[in-house]
């Protein structure tokens, strides 16, 4: 079975989500006090509402997953009838692969971006409290998944996400 490649990446301008979609998404690590689930007055207060969930992390494309694929020399996905089960596969043993060599459950999430079709998830914010990881082993998880993916990746900084699927309920989760 040969892998079919996608096609070129996309433009971001001709992207169907616009930049002012993502406006307020906070860059940089530290969230902003609007972001920050606080499950103590949620407890308290009856009209306390959640905030908006994030997802922290790296940008992804279906591209970069094939890449990944061949480049470890994963299992090729068993005969199938449509090309996004393959890819859909793929993806999986990727993920699998990944969180298996970061020793640490990585997440796979449809992010609202004009820019990646996935991304690969440490955190959400939500529950980053209870989920994060010390510096030096975050920094370790986040060189692992880059040198495993190699370029674009390698350069990219990590940052937070909106979920494309907020709202609906569903945020892709491989295990």
């Amino acid at each position: 079975m040969t892998l079919t490649r996608p096609g070129p990446r996309p433009d971001p301008a001709d992207s169907w989500i616009k930049p002012e979609e993502i406006v307020g998404c906070p860059t940089e690590k530290e969230l902003p006090e609007e972001f920050r689930y606080n499950i103590r007055r949620r407890k308290l207060d009856p009209e306390y509402t959640k905030p908006r969930k994030l997802f922290y992390g790296l940008g992804v494309d279906i591209q970069d997953f094939l890449d990944y694929h061949k480049r470890h020399q994963l299992p090729l996905p068993p005969p199938v009838e449509r090309r996004a089960q393959v890819w859909d596969h793929i993806m999986d043993a990727v993920m699998d692969d990944l969180s298996a060599g970061c020793n640490f459950e990585l997440r796979l999430i449809l992010p609202l971006s004009p820019h990646y079709d996935y991304m690969i998830s440490l955190y959400d914010s939500w529950y980053i409290s209870v989920q994060e990881l010390e510096d030096d082993e975050e920094e370790d998880v986040f060189r692992i998944i880059k040198e495993r993916f190699g370029s674009p990746i390698a350069t990219q900084k990590p940052r937070w996400f909106f979920s494309l699927c907020e709202g609906s309920g569903l945020v892709t989760t491989v295990t």
